[in-house]
């Protein structure tokens, strides 16, 4: 006893040092694979989820299918520029017959712990439900093996995230719910990189098309 009083003694510093760092870490949010702050844009996808990544048409689809995180909300929304329901990152005319478009928007409520978000879809100007991943049953079996969504409850899906190497600022989600962009809500896949915030602005303001509300009444 008497030795170990003597070690922490000469070493107050030390002692002092190591419990600041540790109340710090234990501060610490939990890592993320990234930063999903503001505007994302589909540059490939695999919708029937064959594992063949396709590119956009970027001249008649650049910029038709986005996502829009707000952080500090844990709010994403999901803007697609087509001319009905069922176009999809394969099929919309946005840009080759712009008046035959509109944007169209779904939200989203989430949480995000690692490589993995939790999404669950709400009307515009409702309240946002509280999502959680922690409260994910992962007893619960996934829909299909390939595809993300084990434990997800009723109108909630689990979506992967992974980095491409070497290349900033992109990322794969696999899948998107149900329905999204074209998404099987099981093994569709789609690679976003990110954009500067004004990309988005259409969304909500375009002289051509119908525009959105936005998820979160101002």
């Amino acid at each position: 006893m008497s030795k170990s009083r003597s070690s922490l003694h000469l070493v107050p510093g030390i002692l002092g040092l190591s419990l600041v760092l540790g109340a710090c870490a234990g501060d610490e949010e939990t890592p993320k694979l990234f930063d999903e702050e503001g505007v994302w844009s589909v540059i490939r996808y695999d919708l029937e989820g064959s594992g063949d990544l396709k590119d956009i048409d970027t001249m008649n689809r650049r910029d038709a299918f986005m996502l829009s995180f707000d952080s500090a909300e844990r709010i994403v929304t999901a803007a697609a520029c087509i001319g009905d329901a069922n176009e999809t990152p394969a099929s919309s005319s946005c840009l080759l017959t712009p008046s035959e478009t509109d944007w169209d928007c779904k939200c989203y409520a989430y949480d995000y712990v690692g490589d993995q978000m939790l999404w669950h879809e709400f009307q515009a100007g409702d309240i946002p439900p509280d999502v959680s991943l922690a409260n994910v049953d992962d007893s619960a079996p996934a829909d299909d093996e390939s595809g993300g969504g084990s434990g997800a409850g009723e109108d909630q899906t689990i979506v992967d995230l992974s980095d491409i190497e070497d290349v900033a600022s992109t990322f794969n989600f696999l899948p998107l719910p149900d329905g999204l962009f074209g998404s099987n809500g099981v093994s569709s896949r789609y690679t976003f990189q990110g954009r500067a915030g004004s990309v988005f602005d259409p969304v909500f303001n375009d002289d051509i098309r119908e525009t959105c509300e936005p998820c979160i009444a101002e």
